[in-house]
């Protein structure tokens, strides 16, 4: 696991992610609060305007995160939110991808709503040209940020690995 730990570090830091730390968190914890897929609905502007958001994510998403036996979490800091959040959207996909050979089933989800383009088009044309990179919020799977430690505001973010 400590490869795995050293990999993800690695990939982050040399895109500039302040990586605060890495942990393993047992999947069977992350127990979907349906409140944050509710505040998506009701709060955030990306809903139904990204194709990582609800209603676009399935409601089976209990289901989902269930049948994956690790996840492993990352917190990082955060100097300019948009700025750090794309960065990490961009590179999530490429840690994913050198995973899967040992973990067929590697996922990643995002923090916060896909802003992998400059300008999304998904709003208007119902496709997103970037569908094999965008990843589900955590929101939007029912995950709970609060719950894992983080406030609002306090200068951090997280994003979420599942493997199998």
């Amino acid at each position: 696991m400590s490869d795995v730990y050293e990999m993800i570090r690695e990939m982050l830091s040399s895109e500039g992610v302040d990586i605060e730390q890495i942990l393993e968190i047992d999947p069977k914890k992350l127990i979907a609060d349906k409140r944050a897929r509710w505040k998506c609905r009701f709060g955030c502007g990306y809903f139904g305007k990204r194709y990582s958001c609800p209603p676009n994510v399935p409601d089976n998403y209990e289901e989902f995160m269930k049948s994956y036996r690790r996840a492993i979490a990352i917190i990082y800091k955060f100097n300019d939110y948009m700025s750090d959040k794309i960065r990490l959207q961009k590179i999530l996909p490429l840690i994913e991808s050198r995973l899967i050979f040992d973990y067929p089933m590697a996922f990643a989800l995002f923090p916060g709503g896909c802003d992998l383009c400059e300008e999304c088009s998904y709003e208007r044309t119902e496709r997103c040209p970037k569908t094999t990179r965008v990843r589900p919020s955590l929101s939007s799977v029912g995950i709970n940020v609060s719950k894992l430690g983080l406030k609002i505001g306090d200068g951090r973010s997280i994003a979420i690995l599942l493997l199998d």
